[in-house]
Formats: C-alpha cells, sequence, structure tokens
C-alpha cells in the first residue's frame, strides 16, 4: 500500500515538473508584441487604479463592465513590481501564471482520483500538462489561467459534497463559486448541480446545506456587491454592461458580416441582440439553429484552435501533430461526454458540468478562447474512458491466457 501512495506521488510530482519546465521555457523563451485588445485594457485598467482609485474598463469612470477577479490580481501585481518598465512587469505575470496552472493540474489530479481512479488522475493531468493551448495561454495577461485553477477547485468541492455532504465542503465551493464569478461570471450556471445530485441520490432538498453554501457566497461577492451600491447607490449583482457586447456579437451567423457595429446604439447591445436573434428565428429558422448549435460548437472547438504562436517554438514535427492531437481530444471528448452519461454518476457530473458551461457559451460569441476551461472536463472523461478500458481489455487478456493455461494443464 505504501510503495502505490509512493508511486502516485513521484507521478504527479513528475507530471507537474512536465508542466512547469514547458511553460517557463516557452514563456521566458518567446518574444512578445505590444500587448492590445483586451490584454492592454485589463493593463490600463490597473494602473487607473493605482493612480486614481478608479475601477474602470475601457473608461476613465467607474463601471462594472468586468467582474473584478482579474483586474484586481494584475493590480495587486503592478502595485508591487511597478510599471515602470512594463515589459518586465508582465513577464512577472507570465511566470507567477505558469506557477498558478500547476495548481489547476493538481486539482485535474485530485478530481480524477476521486471520481474514478487515480490513474485516471496521472492521465487527465499529465494531457493538461502538455496541451498546447495551456501552455500558450500562460503567457496572456488575461483571465484564462487563473480561472482553470478556480474552476477546478470549484469541481473538485462540488464532487466532495456529492460524495461526503460535509458542512466544510460546502462553505469551501460556497467561497470558490464567488471566486470563480468574480473571474468568469458565467460559472455561476453550475451552483446547484451538486445539489441536483444530492436530490437525486437522497431525494432531500438538503436546504441547510444550501444555505451554508448561499452564505459564503455571499461572503466572497459581499466586496463587490457593497463597492457597486457605494459607487451607483443601486444592488449590481455581477455587471450591467458585460454581457450584451459578446452576446450581439454572436448575432452573426456564420460570420458573414450581417452585423453592422456602426448603426448599434451602445447602449442598448442587448436589446438588439435579442431583436435579431427572435428576427432570425422567424425569418430563417434552420441557419439559425444550425448556428446557434453546430455552428458555434464547430467554430469554436473545430475551426480555430487557441495556441497563439506556440507551434512555432516546437519542432516542426511536433507542430504539425497539435492541431490533430487537439481534434482528437475534442471528438474523443464530446463522443465519450455522450456515451459516459449512461455509465455511472461521476461521469455524469462531468457531462452536466460541461453541457452547462457549452450551452452558456454558445449563446455568445464563437470565440475559442473560452473553451479553455471546458477542455479541462473533457479530458477528465477522455481519460476515464481510457482507462477503464484499458483495465478492461487487460482483464480480458489475462482472464483468456488463464483459461488457456487451465487448458493446457488438464490435457
Amino acid at each position: 500500500m505504501k510503495s502505490v501512495q509512493l508511486v502516485k506521488i513521484l507521478l504527479i510530482w513528475f507530471v507537474l515538473i512536465i508542466a512547469l519546465v514547458l511553460r517557463l521555457t516557452y514563456v521566458l523563451g518567446n518574444e512578445y508584441e505590444p500587448l492590445e485588445f483586451d490584454q492592454k485594457n485589463y493593463t490600463v485598467m490597473a494602473e487607473q487604479i493605482i493612480e486614481q482609485g478608479v475601477y474602470g474598463y475601457l473608461s476613465t469612470e467607474s463601471n462594472t463592465y468586468v467582474t473584478p477577479g482579474f483586474p484586481l490580481f494584475l493590480t495587486a501585481i503592478l502595485a508591487v513590481f511597478g510599471y515602470t518598465d512594463i515589459e518586465q512587469t508582465y513577464m512577472v505575470v507570465r511566470v507567477l501564471q505558469a506557477f498558478i496552472s500547476l495548481a489547476a493540474i493538481g486539482f485535474l489530479y485530485k478530481i480524477g482520483d476521486r471520481l474514478f481512479n487515480w490513474q485516471t488522475g496521472i492521465v487527465a493531468a499529465l494531457m493538461a500538462a502538455v496541451y498546447a493551448p495551456f501552455i500558450f495561454v500562460t503567457s496572456l495577461i488575461l483571465t484564462e489561467v487563473i480561472f482553470m485553477a478556480s474552476l477546478m477547485a470549484l469541481v473538485y468541492y462540488q464532487v466532495k459534497i456529492i460524495q461526503e455532504n460535509k458542512r466544510k465542503d460546502h462553505l469551501i465551493a460556497g467561497i470558490l463559486l464567488a471566486l470563480s464569478v468574480l473571474i468568469r461570471p458565467n460559472i455561476l450556471l453550475i451552483a446547484p448541480v451538486p445539489y441536483i445530485f444530492l436530490w437525486f441520490q437522497y431525494r432531500k432538498p438538503f436546504v441547510k446545506e444550501i444555505g451554508w453554501g448561499v452564505l459564503a457566497f455571499a461572503v466572497g461577492m459581499l466586496p463587490w456587491w457593497v463597492r457597486n451600491l457605494m459607487t451607483f447607490q443601486e444592488f449590481i449583482f455581477l455587471s450591467k454592461e458585460g454581457a450584451a457586447n459578446p452576446l450581439l456579437g454572436g448575432t452573426d451567423p456564420y460570420m458573414k458580416g450581417t452585423l453592422d457595429w456602426s448603426r448599434i446604439d451602445p447602449n442598448d447591445q442587448k436589446g438588439e441582440a435579442i431583436r435579431r436573434i427572435k428576427e432570425g428565428l422567424q425569418n430563417d429558422p434552420a441557419l439559425w439553429i444550425r448556428w446557434f448549435t453546430v455552428g458555434k460548437l464547430k467554430e469554436m472547438f473545430w475551426n480555430r484552435i487557441y495556441m497563439g504562436d506556440y507551434p512555432g517554438t516546437v519542432a516542426g514535427w511536433y507542430a504539425l501533430m497539435l492541431p490533430k492531437i487537439h481534434k482528437l481530444l475534442v471528438l474523443a471528448g464530446l463522443m465519450g461526454s455522450l456515451v459516459s452519461w449512461f455509465i455511472n454518476k461521476s461521469y455524469r457530473y462531468l457531462a452536466a458540468i460541461f453541457f452547462i458551461m457549452l450551452g452558456t457559451q454558445l449563446m455568445f460569441i464563437p470565440e475559442p478562447r473560452y473553451t479553455i476551461g471546458m477542455m479541462l472536463l473533457l479530458m477528465l472523461m477522455v481519460a476515464g474512458l481510457l482507462v477503464q478500458g484499458i483495465t478492461y481489455a487487460s482483464g480480458r487478456l489475462g482472464s483468456s491466457r488463464r483459461v488457456r493455461r487451465a487448458e493446457a494443464g488438464g490435457r
């Protein structure tokens, strides 16, 4: 037993070291162009918070366009390391993110171990360690790395709620949900999942346990709510502006330029998005239904792969393999998520989280960047099915050999 435990420890540390070496090699050895778009916007926002105390994204006035998880993370780093030489501070962020990414991989292993077995955890962690988009996002001044870490921690404690239903796990999961929501608000929709599983298992609502989770979530969200109340004299749960732009951006079927942004009222983007969807479903329902399902799915997971310039930093033969590895993982994961639903509760839980995240994202602009968190769940399902298949095959092979030996001995 001790020898098995030692093997598990050595293997996960080996995987984590591989992950760290790959990430540090990439971020330290790469050359970077001046940042633009969201990365630049987050930097300007962080500097504005430090210099003027104004929390405003794309504005010199306070707003709630983005939740504060990543902006405050970046602001803290700029405040400590300065931003006179911003490129040097960016490198601090990248190196720090390389280490933070290990938390996501570590929790991925722990989830696999809890839901299935330690071998599944190791396989899933190894996939995440070498997966090109995960290495690439380490270099970005964006939400992905800290979101992956918080998401995997949240999923781990949700699994513990389903399996053990202890008060401390409800409290920890509530805090982690708040942290994850403050980084990526859409993740709020997975909050009820463990309680739905508890209901089906025990046919009880577990109101007290839900109360503990809600209380912990409220404590985590309280600073944001208080800030919004003091600044705008109204209760703002998450954001008043954030979702409208990507929702509207997702109403251009197959990116054919049917959306004229110059004619859009910036204060009515959500309303315009809803009108376009209604009109589209009335005029060409087949096109719009296809776009909001298969079309966006292909655009996010298949047509574009979020790995930037990473292929150019590895051997040519391996660079050619990276898109194939990604597509194989996506195909196996999507098929596995459908098939595995009928195998056991562990797969159903992972599939439920995946489909909630996918369904939410299909409402918005089909950006492959937002598949990053979902890929972790696909890796767990693929790893589980792979280990289960190998175990079954080896068991059948061993049984067949024993039968042949018995038959030979009987002659």
